[in-house]
C-alpha cells in the first residue's frame, strides 16, 4: 500500500497493476485516510477509511466515494474529507453515500414534466375543476414557456427561474397572462411541498409581475367599422373566426373551436349553433341562433375534409395562437389611421373586449333588456344566479335571435350596408346612450 502525494499528474501517471496483484491502493500523503484503488483493468476509483462508529466499537471502514475521472481530485477529497467528519460524529459515511445516491435517484424520477402529469391527473382532473381551467393549467405546465423546465429536477428550479419566467411573458406583451401563469404555478409548487417532494415553493413570495385591472374596455360605434375593415383584410381562417366573434359575442375558445355538428339548419329558417356543456365556461348546453350574416361566413369556410373543426388548419386541431393575427389587424388599423392624416392610435383592445362590446352596445345603443343580454353570452349572472336559477331555465331563442339580428343590423348600419329604414332595433331602454 504505497503513499504517494495525489495530485491530477500523479493519478494520470498510475498504471494498472498485473493481473496477479488484482488491485493496488495508492494512499495520500496529505490525507491519510485517503486513497486510490487501481485495479488491473485499468479502473481508478476514490476510497476513504475512517475509522467508524459500529456496534459500540470503532472499527476501520472502507467507503467508495466514486470512478476518476468522473469524479475529480479535488471533488474526492473534499468527499473524504466530509466522511472523516461524519464519521467523528459517530455516523456512518456509508449511509450518508447511500442517502445522496438515493436523493439524486429520487431528483431524476422527479422532474418538473414528471410531477406536472401528476398534477394534472391527480388534483385537477379529479378535482373536477371546469374544461377552460383545465386548459389553462395544461397550457401553464405542458405549454412552451415551461420547455426549459421539463427535464429538470423540480427541486433545482429556484425563484429566479420562476421570475425569468414571468418577464419573458411580460416582455412579450402578456402582463395579465403572467399573473394568471403565476397563479397556477404556485398552486402546482403548493402541491408539490404538501406531497412533501419539494421543502418549500420557488413562487413563495413572488408578486404578481403586473396589476390586475378590471377590464372595461368597449369599441366604439366609430372603432366597430375600423375593426370591421381590419378583420376583413385578415385572410384565411382569422378573419372569419373574428367576425364571428363580434356578431356572436361568444368566447374566443367557443368560437375557435367550434365544430360542424354543433351547427343546425344552416340552409333552413332558422339556423342555430348548439354549444355542448363541455365546451362552455359554465359547463351548460348553449344555444346561439345565428343571423344571416353569420350563416354566410360560415358558409364561406372551406372545409378541410374529415375534419370535425370549423378553423384549422391541420384538420386534427382548432387553431390556436391568436395573438399573431390580432398584430395583423392592429398594425393594419395603424397604417389605415396614418393614410388618412390620423396620428391618433386605436386604444388598446383584445379579442375578449369584442365580447364585452356586444354586451353593452345591446345594452346602450340597442336597449335589449339585460336577461336577454345574459342569455345571448351564456352568463350565469343576475336573474339566473343563486336559487333562481334553478327555476329559471327559458332558452329564450325567439329573443335571442332578435337580439342578435338587432346587433348584425346595427354592425351592417355602421358599416354603410343598410339604410336606416332596415334596421331591426328593439324599443331603447330609459337612459340608454349611443355614440
Amino acid at each position: 500500500m504505497p503513499r504517494v502525494k495525489l495530485t491530477d499528474a500523479a493519478v494520470q501517471r498510475i498504471k494498472p497493476p498485473t493481473r496477479e496483484a488484482r488491485q493496488v491502493d495508492y494512499w495520500d500523503q496529505h490525507l491519510g485516510s485517503f486513497g486510490l484503488r487501481v485495479s488491473y483493468n485499468g479502473t481508478k476509483a476514490w476510497v476513504v477509511q475512517p475509522r467508524a462508529l459500529s456496534k459500540g466499537k470503532w472499527t476501520p471502514t472502507r467507503v467508495t466515494l466514486g470512478r476518476y475521472p468522473a469524479l475529480s481530485l479535488a471533488d474526492a477529497r473534499q468527499k473524504a474529507k466530509d466522511a472523516l467528519r461524519l464519521a467523528s460524529e459517530g455516523k456512518n459515511p456509508r449511509d450518508a453515500l447511500k442517502a445522496d445516491k438515493a436523493r439524486l435517484e429520487d431528483e431524476s424520477r422527479n422532474t418538473f414534466d414528471v410531477l406536472a402529469d401528476d398534477f394534472l391527473a391527480k388534483y385537477v382532473k379529479r378535482k373536477g375543476l371546469e374544461a377552460k381551467t383545465l386548459r389553462e393549467y395544461e397550457r401553464t405546465l405542458k405549454g412552451a414557456d415551461v420547455a426549459a423546465w421539463r427535464d429538470k429536477p423540480i427541486s433545482s428550479i429556484g425563484k429566479r427561474d420562476v421570475h425569468d419566467l414571468l418577464d419573458t411573458i411580460v416582455d412579450r406583451g402578456s402582463p395579465i397572462a403572467a399573473n394568471r401563469t403565476l397563479a397556477y404555478l404556485r398552486r402546482f409548487f403548493n402541491w408539490c411541498v404538501e406531497r412533501d417532494v419539494i421543502s418549500a415553493a420557488p413562487t413563495d413570495r413572488v408578486k404578481q409581475p403586473s396589476k390586475d385591472n378590471r377590464r372595461e374596455r368597449v369599441l366604439s360605434n366609430a372603432e366597430i367599422p375600423e375593426v370591421w375593415a381590419a378583420f376583413e383584410a385578415e385572410t384565411g381562417l382569422f378573419g372569419p373566426l373574428f367576425k364571428l366573434l363580434l356578431l356572436t359575442g361568444q368566447r374566443r375558445d367557443e368560437v375557435s373551436g367550434a365544430r360542424w355538428d354543433e351547427f343546425r339548419s344552416l340552409e333552413g329558417d332558422n339556423p342555430v349553433w348548439e354549444i355542448p356543456g363541455e365546451r362552455t365556461k359554465n359547463d351548460l348546453r348553449h344555444i346561439v341562433p345565428l343571423v344571416p350574416q353569420a350563416v354566410e361566413i360560415l358558409k364561406a369556410v372551406t372545409r378541410v375534409e374529415d375534419s370535425p373543426f370549423v378553423f384549422t388548419t391541420t384538420g386534427e386541431t382548432y387553431v390556436s395562437g391568436l395573438s399573431k393575427p390580432k398584430e395583423r389587424v392592429d398594425t393594419f388599423i395603424a397604417e389605415r389611421r396614418t393614410k388618412a392624416g390620423i396620428s391618433e392610435a386605436i386604444p388598446h383592445w383584445t379579442l375578449h373586449d369584442l365580447r364585452r362590446t356586444v354586451s353593452t352596445r345591446m345594452h346602450e345603443d340597442l336597449g335589449i333588456q339585460p336577461h336577454i343580454v345574459e342569455a345571448v353570452l351564456n352568463h350565469i349572472s343576475g336573474h339566473k344566479a343563486g336559487v333562481a336559477g334553478n327555476y329559471n331555465r327559458a332558452l329564450y331563442l325567439t329573443e335571442k335571435r332578435r337580439a342578435l339580428e338587432a346587433w348584425a343590423n346595427h354592425i351592417d348600419k355602421l358599416l354603410g350596408r343598410l339604410p336606416q329604414t332596415n334596421i331591426v332595433e328593439l324599443r331603447p331602454a330609459v337612459g340608454a346612450t349611443s355614440e
